[in-house]
């Protein structure tokens, strides 16, 4: 068994307030979530309206299909239009 573990650093241009930040990570991590099969959460700067810190787990077998979620997750991350992609990490134990 593979665990796939990657975090992601974000900038929300258009959120004002805590609700408008949750709303649009809401509508991202449930597009993810559905897609991908994967398990995702914020784990950091949760109090910032403006940026977040968004934890991914993805568990399989395969290495290699791991290695492509994650980078269709980058991809993906990357053409949001309410959301910049600031910095990631990944790994695979």
């Amino acid at each position: 068994m593979l665990i796939g573990i990657c975090k992601i650093s974000l900038y929300l241009p258009n959120s004002h307030s805590l609700k408008d930040k949750r709303t649009i990570l809401a509508g991202y991590t449930n597009l993810l979530r559905k897609r991908y099969n994967i398990s995702i959460a914020e784990i950091g700067q949760k109090n910032s309206w403006k940026k977040s810190t968004i934890g991914i787990a993805c568990v399989n077998d395969n290495r290699r299909l791991i290695d492509r979620i994650m980078e269709k997750i980058i991809s993906h991350t990357e053409i949001q239009p309410e959301i910049q992609l600031l910095d990631y990490w990944f790994s695979i134990n």
